[in-house]
């Protein structure tokens, strides 16, 4: 299976320009990374076909044809595919210096969508919008630099990208709402980082409430709610979907029968197994093993 990891990291950016595209193509029911993680560079995913749902924090995006996510390095996040066609999304990724040089407080600005987000800052720009449009114009405009690479072709990128952080700038911050400072998040996913790697490592095994929050230092009750607020879920609720999203990816890739893979992936029987299946995927097992 997939190795888990709640860092996702691309092959190093080259020194002189850190910037990257990964282009992905994924089967319905895709599960990114099976639980939420997060990772050193900033990035702007935009919707090209299909559907699906994006967990950045507490908040859930429905992401259609012509939307775009932007996710900063300090947002714990995931995102699923929703049936019946395959989601391409090809996801811009870059280091703050691309744009931004640690001497320069003018430039520092550019990094207002990403660092010093306003309370009310939505993740999701829709194509429904006007400025939405252009933005995803300008990424697709950048994406055919990236693939073609004729003469220029960095810093027509970067030039781009810059109009891009301007949009979001203008459209999406409002300054005179309340920010959470980065070193409140960074101390968030501090607690957070222990529970995910303890569910990643032990999906299969009884995990209880107590060992969880024993492992960010919280009393059950605390925990429960901090959980809560930080991803939007319980903690039984996630860690359900990573069980059932680890079983999706056993169901494709293996021949084990049914009954051994809700076994392995921590469901004590397989009625059960089958009945959280249906809540979180409106479909069967058999019916995903057999590419329905």
């Amino acid at each position: 299976m997939m190795e888990v990891s709640k860092v996702y990291k691309p092959k190093s950016f080259p020194m002189d320009f850190p910037f990257s595209i990964k282009f992905t193509d994924m089967e319905p029911f895709y599960c990114m990374n099976h639980t939420f993680h997060w990772h050193n560079y900033l990035e702007i995913a935009f919707v090209k076909k299909g559907k699906g749902i994006y967990y950045v924090e507490n908040r859930t995006y429905e992401m259609n044809e012509g939307d775009i996510v932007v996710i900063n390095n300090i947002e714990p996040h995931y995102m699923e595919v929703l049936p019946p066609v395959n989601m391409v999304m090809p996801v811009v990724m870059f280091e703050p210096q691309l744009v931004w040089s640690s001497e320069s407080l003018f430039d520092y600005n550019y990094m207002e969508p990403f660092f010093e987000r306003s309370s009310n800052f939505n993740n999701k720009i829709d194509s429904k919008s006007e400025i939405g449009r252009k933005i995803f114009a300008m990424l697709s405009e950048i994406e055919d630099e990236y693939v073609n690479k004729t003469v220029g072709y960095k810093l027509m990128i970067k030039a781009k990208l810059l109009h891009i952080i301007t949009y979001l700038i203008r459209h999406y911050q409002d300054s005179s709402k309340s920010t959470e400072s980065i070193t409140s998040k960074s101390k968030r996913l501090e607690k957070l980082e222990k529970v995910f790697d303890y569910i990643n490592g032990n999906y299969s095994q009884k995990i209880e409430l107590h060992t969880l929050a024993e492992l960010a230092y919280m009393s059950p009750n605390y925990f429960s709610t901090f959980f809560k607020q930080s991803t939007g879920f319980t903690p039984i609720e996630y860690l359900n979907k990573m069980r059932i999203s680890k079983s999706i990816e056993m169901l494709r890739e293996t021949d084990f029968s049914v009954a051994q893979i809700a076994m392995d992936c921590g469901f004590n029987n397989l009625a059960n197994y089958n009945k959280i299946f249906k809540q979180l995927t409106e479909t069967t097992p058999t019916r995903i093993r057999n590419g329905k």
